[in-house]
């Protein structure tokens, strides 16, 4: 463990250069020391308000070197709960961080190395360029190798561009402290560091009577992460495992599992009124409902007076309209009886006698004679009724007809 702490403080030493990131290498001193500080006791230790804090850690967290942890408690003399911060250490999670930050720097330093063919060692500070030792053998003055733009003499620094393996070289050396830890915690047994545990050996912070805070009592059921905030019952306490010799599961979990398929499948079942008709009884997929039709029956049985009260009806119904259909006879026959006596008194000023039909060859149309004629002297007078044809008379007076009174029937 304290191969641990001192690599977490060296690190910070080494990569926290900057001046503003200073109190970001105190912060990880006082949370190596006192192992878990509340917001308000950091911030009294680091001379800093609240905000500011919060934003260092942030940018501390981000690189994984503390951790964050956020629960309520009710202070003296108070009843409503407040959040409060915590902030610790877990040494796992930070050796891996270190780790992963040592590679991608190694990874980088070797791809952006340049071969020592193609390093540019020789500059002129008249012009600013730059040439590599192949460039210049062809241009040597009495000092030493000139430019090729502008003559001047060149300056020669062979660190301007390291090699690769120069600069590869020179990283490890520098990170040799990290380097020779590393493994060594491999090795060790690093405790895991959860809230908990880093807050059971918490050093409390000492303060003076100027800045004393009230204490605070944790709201137990606050403390626990739960799926509904206020909820005291975060999960299943415990997990019972049985192991059973058998290839498959016994006949007990056979039993118990299609308890729980049909306890799942009646809790999601749709009522009946989504998935029967309660008129018919049928369902929407064309069964008929058992439990409508049963209660139809029974409602039935229980009720022999509306039954009788039905077929009363539907015999008043036929009664009904076996008297509406009489009716229409009825009234179609006057309606034709109607009719026959208009035709009568039509034809009762009408004089009819009795002619027989010839045409002669000139077409025109032989009257008859003023004699009764027999039905019997007729052709085909058995077989055929009596017809009346109207007999038109000719005209007395230059062939005009005065009034149509004067035409006369006769039977044919």
């Amino acid at each position: 463990m304290d191969m641990a702490q001192t690599l977490v403080r060296s690190v910070a030493r080494a990569f926290f250069t900057l001046p503003e990131d200073r109190r970001m290498i105190l912060i990880v001193d006082a949370l190596v020391l006192h192992s878990t500080l509340r917001d308000d006791d950091l911030s009294y230790l680091m001379n800093l308000n609240t905000k500011d804090l919060h934003r260092v850690c942030r940018r501390l967290e981000e690189e994984r070197f503390l951790m964050i942890h956020y629960r309520s408690e009710v202070r003296e003399g108070k009843e409503k709960p407040s959040p409060r911060t915590y902030y610790y250490i877990d040494y796992r999670q930070a050796i891996d961080a270190i780790k992963y930050r040592t590679f991608k720097l190694d990874k980088k330093v070797q791809g952006d190395a340049i071969p020592a063919q193609e390093k540019k060692e020789y500059f002129c500070t008249f012009c600013k360029s730059e040439w590599t030792m192949l460039e210049v053998l062809d241009n040597v003055g009495p000092h030493g190798f000139l430019c090729h733009r502008c003559g001047s003499l060149l300056n020669f620094d062979p660190d301007r561009e390291a090699g690769g393996h120069e600069v590869s070289t020179r990283l490890n050396s520098q990170l040799k402290f990290i380097i020779d830890v590393l493994p060594k915690l491999d090795t060790a047994a690093i405790p895991e560091g959860d809230f908990e545990t880093a807050h059971a050996a918490a050093i409390p912070v000492v303060r003076d009577a100027a800045n004393q805070v009230a204490p605070s009592v944790v709201v137990e059921s606050l403390a626990k992460p739960t799926a509904v905030k206020g909820m005291a019952n975060t999960g299943p306490q415990s997990i019972a495992i049985s192991i059973t010799d058998t290839d498959g599961p016994t006949e007990a979990e056979k039993e118990a599992e299609r308890a729980r398929k049909e306890e799942a499948a009646q809790m999601n079942a749709l009522p009946s009124w989504h998935t029967t008709s309660t008129v018919t009884g049928l369902s929407y997929a064309g069964n008929t409902n058992p439990a409508a039709l049963p209660k139809a029956d029974e409602d039935d049985a229980k009720k022999p007076d509306e039954l009788a009260t039905d077929a009363a009806h539907e015999r008043q119904i036929q009664e009904l309209f076996r008297s509406l259909e009489e009716a229409n006879r009825r009234k179609e026959l006057e309606d034709e009886e109607e009719e026959d006596e208009d035709d009568d008194a039509e034809s009762e000023g009408a004089d009819f006698v009795d002619i027989s039909t010839n045409v002669s060859s000139m077409g025109e149309k032989r009257l008859a004679s003023s004699g009764p004629t027999s039905a019997a002297d007729t052709p085909g007078s058995e077989e055929r009724p009596f017809k009346k044809v109207k007999v038109l008379q000719e005209p007395t007076n230059g062939g005009e007809s005065e009034d149509d009174d004067d035409v006369q029937f006769e039977d044919v």
